[in-house]
């Protein structure tokens, strides 16, 4: 009798830890009510519609990496801010508020290597896609690489996090096919996920150009087709502000939507912004869908988002407007100590300047 006692008391106990270890997690990572499934998109001619035939112009903001969001600590008292776990739903549920059908949120090849392909997606992305669905938001995932695939990537950001000195911007063409893999027969089937296949294609030269890089962005589309035919954002060279070549030999994909990512810094002093945005950019709206899923400024921003409301903010979202291009404003996280911030304060819900100006704009209907 004895000697069926000790098992029972010990699947008794496994029982209760196993029971405890969900009970823990779903008060982590709580459960989101599921909203209505939102129509399904694609592209016709150079517009956006929906199941029902309704042209959508996508207007939102850009969450950063979840791994990021979990763990960095912008204060460098060794502690994580355990804002994914604690706050992303909160975050949700404002930038819904503001006005936004659309969020983009960042995957950094190196912070999916880290945690682990599957774990990653487990812990992170489901949720963030299921944070989505249950606001009524359609989200991108973003590959969030910077550099030439197979060579050249963006160096600076390997100490991004100072407790996981890991590389972020994994350049290999190989592991970008494989992740498309297992996201695209992941979210596939998921009406209001999108993706963006490579965040910023550049080489450390100016020379690297569409010719060369459109052969990997027809690999990772192939990659994802064969999983789904939702929406693809496709980038171009020169950190995704060329799409000059475009016209001269276009994605094959013809459910696909082309990316810009324009700051102030992008056009020299003295040059005409306006000219400089069509011929780099704008000149294809007239032909293809087109969004800026990275946009903004800092009044103490890098050489890079260094700009101001009347000099950049507004001249830039009314020619988005104009024509009317979709666009996902950038970032709507804090940023390191020094880098100036962009949408929201380092209280994580204080809206900036910038922020504030987006906040207005994403109130009218347009």
């Amino acid at each position: 009798m004895n000697k069926l006692i000790v098992p029972l008391v010990i699947l008794v106990v496994v029982a209760i830890a196993i029971g405890v270890f969900f009970i823990f997690q779903k008060s982590v990572f709580p459960e989101p009510s599921v909203g209505i499934v939102l129509s399904k998109l694609h592209v016709s001619g150079n517009r956006i519609v929906n199941e029902e035939g309704q042209t959508i112009r996508l207007r939102g903001v850009v969450f950063g990496d979840p791994f990021l969001l979990e763990q960095d600590d912008f204060d460098r008292d060794g502690l994580p801010d355990h804002h994914f776990s604690e706050k992303i739903a909160e975050d949700f549920a404002r930038v819904k508020k503001l006005g936004a059908n659309i969020v983009r949120l960042m995957i950094y090849p190196g912070y999916y290597r880290l945690v682990g392909g599957n774990n990653y997606l487990a812990t992170y992305v489901d949720r963030a896609v299921d944070l989505a669905e249950a606001n009524g938001l359609y989200i991108i995932i973003d590959y969030h690489v910077i550099g030439r695939p197979g060579g050249w990537y963006d160096s600076p950001s390997d100490a991004t996090l100072w407790q996981y000195p890991a590389k972020v911007h994994y350049t290999d063409s190989d592991m970008a096919v494989a992740f498309w893999d297992k996201v695209a027969t992941r979210y596939g089937k998921r009406n209001h996920v999108l993706f963006e296949i490579y965040n910023e294609p550049a080489d450390e030269t100016t020379n690297y150009t569409w010719a060369d890089w459109r052969p990997t962005g027809e690999l990772l589309i192939k990659t994802i087709r064969q999983h789904s035919n939702n929406i693809v954002l496709g980038s171009g060279p020169k950190y995704s502000n060329d799409l000059s070549d475009v016209l001269k030999n276009p994605y094959s994909d013809s459910n696909l939507v082309y990316v810009a990512h324009v700051y102030p810094g992008n056009v020299p002093k003295g040059e005409d912004q306006v000219a400089a945005w069509e011929k780099s950019f704008g000149f294809l709206a007239s032909t293809y869908p087109i969004i800026v899923t990275e946009w903004g400024y800092s009044n103490d921003g890098d050489e890079t988002t260094k700009g101001t409301l009347e000099a950049y903010g507004k001249p830039f979202l009314n020619y988005l407007d104009q024509k009317n291009i979709h666009w996902t404003a950038f970032v709507y996280h804090p940023l390191d100590p020094g880098q100036g911030q962009l949408l929201i304060e380092n209280d994580w819900t204080t809206l900036t300047q910038f922020g504030e100006f987006v906040k207005q704009r994403l109130s009218t209907d347009r």
